[in-house]
């Protein structure tokens, strides 16, 4: 009976994991460097589902060869015998292939953070860019003004307050988004080391 429940729970967790980070990797978009954080995370998070999954079906095929051996004493080379080694060696195929798995997660952070790092610059000055041309018109049009030329230079003064508290204000925004991407980043590397680690046992456990 525990056999059978430890294979129901084991291919329960194995098929949410696949599941649920099959729907989150489509659409792929790879140009953009969120996509990669937001797949690196949901992959980190949910790899207990794989890792408790492949262990349940490991303890399953463990039971089932000592339970035979005990009760019936057959060789290694009978049929059951076999097929649950089988089972043993395909869990630990896959065990192996999910330690590469998270060590290529942690080692691919690296690209993540220049990536991340490239593409806020970009955005950034997109954005200075385009106030500073607004911000030059608005000046070119405050000085052809009457009031201005009567040494009126109040909205002048207004304007370059207003750029002031804009290059403050992106600043921080700048900031901010790269302590949520250094934040994310050593997140997710730290935890793919530990995910790789835990196959890494879990393959060798015999």
């Amino acid at each position: 009976m525990y056999k059978k429940s430890l294979i129901l729970i084991g291919r329960t967790f194995i098929a949410t994991f696949l599941l649920v980070n099959f729907f989150n990797i489509i659409p792929i978009n790879n140009s953009n460097n969120a996509w990669y954080v937001q797949v690196s995370m949901l992959f980190v998070d949910t790899a207990s589902l794989l890792l408790l999954g492949l262990s349940s079906l490991k303890l399953a095929s463990f039971f089932s060869i000592n339970k035979e051996a005990e009760s019936e004493k057959i060789d290694q080379d009978q049929k059951h015998f076999q097929k649950y080694k089988n089972n043993i060696s395909m869990i630990n195929k896959f065990s192996r292939c999910s330690m590469y798995l998270f060590i290529f997660i942690a080692l691919i952070q690296l690209f993540v953070v220049f990536n991340g790092l490239t593409q806020l610059d970009l955005i950034y000055s997109e954005r200075v860019l385009k106030f500073e041309k607004e911000y030059q018109i608005n000046q070119n049009k405050l000085q052809t003004e009457p009031e201005i030329n009567k040494e009126n230079n109040t909205p002048l003064i207004a304007n370059s307050f207003k750029k002031d508290r804009f290059y403050e204000v992106i600043t921080k925004q700048k900031n901010s988004a790269i302590s949520y991407l250094a934040r994310d980043v050593i997140k997710v590397f730290l935890m793919s080391l530990v995910w790789a680690y835990g196959f890494f046992k879990l393959f060798k456990f015999s």
